[in-house]
């Protein structure tokens, strides 16, 4: 009898270590998730701090360089129309070819 309650005492003490192994497993499996949690915020949270000042450096660099573009497109409209401005006009000759081209 005496050895058939060292065998339940052996078994009941390898279930404890088995429970004790589980909880332990268990803990550390929570921890790492923690530590990956935490670690994906603040990579996410650098990630788009890192984002909106590339994005508005670009946004900025973008607006400036429309601007540019923009003011030579208007500096060259401007220096076309002054240059047909600046042109006579022969209207007899225009009126003459005109005739030519359309009555003949």
């Amino acid at each position: 009898m005496a050895e058939n309650n060292s065998e339940i005492d052996a078994i009941n003490h390898l279930l404890e270590v088995e429970k004790n192994a589980s909880t332990l497993i268990n803990d550390a499996a929570m921890e790492a998730e923690r530590r990956l949690s935490q670690a994906r915020a603040k990579y996410n949270s650098d990630y788009k701090t890192r984002y909106d000042e590339i994005a508005a450096k670009l946004e900025v660099e973008y607006q400036n360089n429309h601007q540019q573009i923009a003011d030579k497109y208007q500096k060259d409209i401007d220096s076309y129309k002054e240059s047909l401005a600046a042109k006579p006009q022969n209207s007899e000759a225009f009126s003459s070819l005109l005739d030519k081209l359309i009555f003949s």
